[in-house]
């Protein structure tokens, strides 16, 4: 049945989406606190960073993409929330799934050139002046 569907994925889309403003809850509320702050609450911050990440690896499962073999909308949103939290914490995304939906955004043949370009927005700094992760 074809609702039935477009309701799995309109679901699935808008949970992603939930799921990455927590996510970037955890990093604005990190990256934008004071200096002592920062420090002090870097680990827990990261400990529940990973709770998430794990989250959208389980949600991800063996699908391509979060609406399944299809590209949508959430993908970006979730891989972009990802993204800023692999740069600041290298490594936080060494699960398998997670790597390769990564990696397969990255290779888009439309965004080849972002990814590549040292001239790219993509080497601007990801937050403002203020936060304490740039």
């Amino acid at each position: 049945n074809t609702s039935v569907v477009l309701e799995a994925v309109v679901s699935t889309q808008s949970t992603g989406e939930l799921v990455a403003n927590d996510l970037i809850g955890i990093g604005s509320r990190l990256f934008y606190s004071s200096p002592q702050d920062f420090a002090s609450n870097k680990d827990a911050a990261v400990a529940n960073a990973k709770v998430v990440i794990k989250q959208f690896s389980e949600a991800l499962g063996n699908r391509s993409y979060f609406a399944g073999d299809n590209l949508s909308c959430t993908d970006f949103v979730v891989f972009e929330t990802l993204d800023k939290w692999e740069r600041f914490q290298p490594g936080i995304l060494d699960i398998e799934n997670i790597s390769q939906f990564m990696r397969r955004i990255k290779e888009l043949p439309t965004l080849q050139k972002y990814f590549s370009d040292p001239e790219s927005t993509r080497n601007l700094p990801l937050n403002n002046k203020m936060a304490n992760f740039k």
